[in-house]
């Protein structure tokens, strides 16, 4: 996989609209931080965030495909029609799945969220694909993918340790970037593991 090629197409995307990119990214933010800060905040932070992690999936990999600045309103995307359901049920399946895995060592946890990256992607592109079939597709096309997932998460070390040094101000640019370029790579294997053999009654 060429990483420089998903970079570059993620920084065409990004080219005269890195603050719209950012406040896509700040907001969500912002709103998990405020209901983290009330008596009901685990509880509400769970209900939330899986329809914002719809909303900014869906918002990043259409911005991709069309090199258009994203539109703030599509951050009720993940709470709209069936949309509320599958996201709350993909987030809880996430969590539960890489906090069992990461029982029995660190490693098969990190594996398995890796196995699971895609899921949120693979939702906001198939409107009836339930969150079940969602984590069956994300291993299925992460089958060979993950060290490449993995390689390329580790190349954006610099520039993290960018945001660092500036105190968080890079992460103007840096977020966007990383995301899109996430965007990138979903939208280069989402194609694969369509004949890969999936368990039907359980998943590993």
């Amino acid at each position: 996989m060429n990483r420089v090629e998903l970079k570059d197409r993620a920084k065409k995307a990004l080219n005269g609209k890195v603050f719209a990119f950012f406040l896509v990214l700040f907001i969500p933010s912002l709103i998990m931080s405020l209901i983290g800060a009330t008596g009901w905040g685990a509880i509400a932070a769970i209900l939330v965030a899986g329809s914002l992690q719809y909303a900014m999936s869906f918002i990043f990999i259409n911005s991709l495909r069309k090199n258009t600045s994203p539109k703030l309103e599509d951050l009720l995307a993940g709470f709209k029609d069936n949309n509320f359901g599958r996201s709350l049920e993909g987030y809880v399946r996430v969590v539960v799945f890489v906090f069992l895995w990461s029982l029995l060592f660190v490693i098969p946890g990190i594996i398995k969220a890796i196995a699971y990256s895609q899921m949120f992607f693979l939702m906001a592109d198939n409107k009836g694909m339930t969150a079940g079939e969602a984590q069956k597709k994300s291993m299925a096309i992460m089958n060979g993918n993950k060290m490449n997932y993995f390689v390329l998460m580790l190349s954006f070390l610099p520039w993290v340790l960018l945001v660092a040094i500036t105190f968080g101000l890079a992460f103007i640019y840096v977020g966007p970037y990383m995301e899109l370029t996430l965007a990138a790579f979903y939208d280069k294997i989402k194609g694969e593991g369509k004949h890969a053999k999936t368990p039907e009654a359980a998943i590993a």
